[in-house]
């Protein structure tokens, strides 16, 4: 698709043209210029219409800053929400904020539960983790 067509498709609300619109600006690609507060904004709209991969990426944007102000609570928030819609990669982040304390209680019961189900979900970072996890939690199996 070419950078009308998305820009476009975003405008009029879709909301998967929105994140991926985003992503050109978080990526300065497709001859679209490095801009975070444009990649943020982008996602932004797609988390608001209910996509979960665009709930994901401003997830991503609070936990580093990007065009934004860094906020491990909304990051939080987010990824919980795209989490809960069954996005995989979601799962998994919200179980590294458990598992770390970042924008809530350091919890690793909830978060070997979020890496099994982002495991269950076909997520490889979240089967690795559920292993590392129980090597050094072994009680939580």
């Amino acid at each position: 698709m070419d950078l009308a067509t998305l820009l476009e498709q975003a405008r009029n609300g879709n909301r998967d043209a929105a994140w991926q619109l985003g992503d050109l600006f978080r990526e300065a690609s497709h001859g679209v210029k490095f801009s975070p507060k444009q990649a943020f904004r982008w996602y932004a709209e797609s988390a608001l219409a209910g996509s979960p991969t665009g709930q994901n990426n401003v997830g991503a944007a609070f936990e580093n800053g990007l065009g934004c102000r860094q906020n491990y609570a909304m990051a939080h928030k987010w990824y919980r929400r795209a989490a809960e819609q069954g996005l995989n990669v979601a799962m998994a982040n919200l179980a590294f904020l458990y598992l770390h304390g970042y924008g809530t209680r350091p919890d690793k019961a909830e978060a070997l539960k979020w890496f099994k189900r982002g495991a269950a979900a076909g997520c490889k970072k979240s089967k690795k983790m559920v292993e590392a996890v129980l090597r050094q939690e072994p009680r939580l199996s």
